[in-house]
């Protein structure tokens, strides 16, 4: 993770503090690994400040991610700042995820809590989450070959006694956290063989009482997650699966063919 130096924060601060009464959006970033390789921090164009390296980095607005064989979503990057008055205690950041088909109606946010404290200058804050470990292949479950966007916004809340200041991006410090609002949006494209593995496997998958279970022939790859994509389980099983969970929705990956399953 790259860092900003103290120096140069406070230089920018300086410099930006009467055009932003009330606190202000930084250069932000979310952190992506694709096939497996090194993470890495796309930005996401906010006040354009050059506090940070990744500023430099690719834009994640309008990224064509082709057709990767791993997708996975780290976390993300939030850098904000305020002002000294009316005495800010805390800040908080949340980045919102969501994975739908390009010609499709988005769904609901899923979020993730940036819960490690990066940087802290006075009341200027870089928060951060990298291991959230969130795979978005899986959450495109589709037959067919199909583009697919990767759509994210990220919220600030300050904190100070008698109130709080909520801002978002997109949008900057002047909009609220509304999730109306179109977020920052990457597309890439995957595709699921109708039926082969199924056949092949002669899968079939069940859910019980905090159970999901699955009975195929031979040894598969299997894999478990949440519906927001968070790996809960992963294993090679012969013939037959269980697992014990919580109540709610799933989805398990049999040799890639992705199954939603609902647990009572």
């Amino acid at each position: 993770m790259k860092r900003i130096t103290t120096t140069l924060f406070v230089a920018l601060f300086t410099t930006c503090f009467s055009a932003f009464a009330g606190g202000g959006w930084a250069d932000c970033a979310v952190n992506i690994t694709k096939d497996g390789g090194a993470s890495y921090l796309y930005s996401l164009g906010n006040e354009t400040w050059g506090d940070g390296d990744w500023v430099i980095n690719t834009a994640f607005d309008g990224l064509n991610l082709g057709t990767p064989t791993s997708l996975v979503l780290n976390g993300a990057l939030g850098d904000g700042w305020t002002d000294d008055s009316p005495g800010y205690t805390a800040t908080s950041f949340v980045l919102y995820y969501r994975v739908y088909k390009s010609t499709a109606t988005p769904g609901s946010w899923s979020q993730i809590a940036l819960d490690n404290v990066n940087l802290k200058n006075g009341n200027n804050y870089v928060y951060d989450k990298i291991t959230a470990n969130i795979n978005i292949l899986a959450l495109a479950t589709l037959s067919g070959t199909n583009t697919y966007i990767l759509e994210v916004a990220m919220s600030k809340n300050q904190y100070y006694t008698g109130g709080n200041w909520n801002s978002m991006i997109p949008g900057g410090q002047a909009i609220a956290y509304d999730n109306t609002v179109a977020g920052y949006k990457a597309t890439f494209t995957k595709s699921i063989t109708t039926g082969v593995q199924t056949v092949t496997l002669n899968a079939k998958v069940y859910s019980g009482k905090n159970q999901v279970e699955a009975r195929f022939n031979g040894t598969a790859q299997v894999e478990l997650y949440t519906t927001a994509g968070l790996l809960l389980n992963k294993t090679s099983a012969t013939n037959q699966y269980s697992q014990t969970v919580k109540p709610g929705a799933y989805l398990l990956r049999i040799n890639g063919d992705t199954h939603k399953v609902l647990v009572d």
